[in-house]
């Protein structure tokens, strides 16, 4: 069995709260320290790879092709709006590759990583890219050579999101940017679920954590935490009401709401990496 999880941020020795127990016996627990919710194992990497995130886990996204294109081109002017035009991008946990070859069509150096069989050898085969199979605090990357490191949906799925970012700021170049996006457990709908929950009003309690296959939960707090402790500058954070349909007018009509609240079902932060000789000094939990 693999070890039991502690909060990244925080000294080993503060003690965590048990949030909830599934019925197959996953539980979920909170840092008392700072308030991270996370599972309590991290499988190894190889049942993550066969029994997580094979074939069935991207064929979903792959039939969503032509919606994905226009969200991932408007992504990327976003993301050139932060960084101040394109260079070179890393993708962590880039799945299928398709925001790469988005980039990689509009003028961008791309390169991606993933530690799914499947999805590398997609990405590779079908698309022509060149992904990196393997966490990235594994892989021999060169340090200070990206322009831009993008962790869209994965950085709740990493053993280490504190490690996963030290290991971005590594990889950036001075100045750099890091775009990350993951669930936010502070959404409006989140937070209505997890009542129901609680009162067991749910046929399936707690299935909105997606404890299959996420296993870090954060909150606007949280992530601008450990963002911070990774030695990375925030930059903005803002919780926009879906990844997904954009353009559509329920999401217009809404979004300015869950923006403001921080409500929104996903959590968008823009980090840099600071400049040599910079004041400020790492938090260290």
């Amino acid at each position: 069995m693999s070890p039991i999880q502690t909060c990244p941020n925080c000294s080993p020795s503060i003690d965590t709260r048990i949030v909830f127990t599934l019925e197959f016996g996953i539980r979920v627990l909170e840092c008392r320290g700072c308030g991270l919710q996370f599972a309590e194992v991290y499988p190894e990497m190889g049942e993550a790879d066969s029994e997580i995130y094979g074939d069935p886990y991207f064929a979903g996204t792959i039939a969503l092709r032509p919606a994905r294109e226009k969200i991932f081109a408007e992504l990327l002017e976003e993301i050139e709006s932060v960084s101040g035009g394109k260079g070179r991008l890393l993708d962590v946990g880039c799945g299928d590759g398709m925001l790469l070859e988005v980039a990689a069509r509009v003028g961008w150096e791309v390169e991606g990583t993933d530690i799914a069989t499947a999805a590398v050898r997609y990405a590779r085969d079908e698309r022509g890219l060149t992904v990196h199979k393997g966490a990235i605090e594994d892989l021999s990357l060169e340090p200070g050579s990206y322009d831009v490191v993008v962790l869209n949906h994965s950085l709740e799925h990493v053993r280490n999101p504190r490690a996963t970012l030290v290991r971005v700021r590594e990889l950036l170049r001075t100045e750099g940017v890091a775009r990350i996006e993951v669930p936010n457990l502070s959404s409006l709908s989140a937070r209505v679920q997890n009542l129901q929950s609680r009162f067991r009003l749910k046929k399936h309690r707690w299935r909105h954590y997606e404890t299959g296959h996420h296993f870090w939960f954060f909150t606007p707090r949280t992530l601008s935490r450990t963002i911070r402790f990774a030695g990375l500058s925030p930059r903005g954070l803002c919780a926009p009401a879906a990844q997904w349909g954009r353009g559509n007018i329920r999401y217009r009509a809404t979004e300015a709401f869950y923006v403001m609240t921080l409500w929104g079902g996903h959590l968008i932060a823009y980090a840099r990496k600071p400049s040599q000789g910079s004041s400020r000094d790492v938090e260290v939990g």
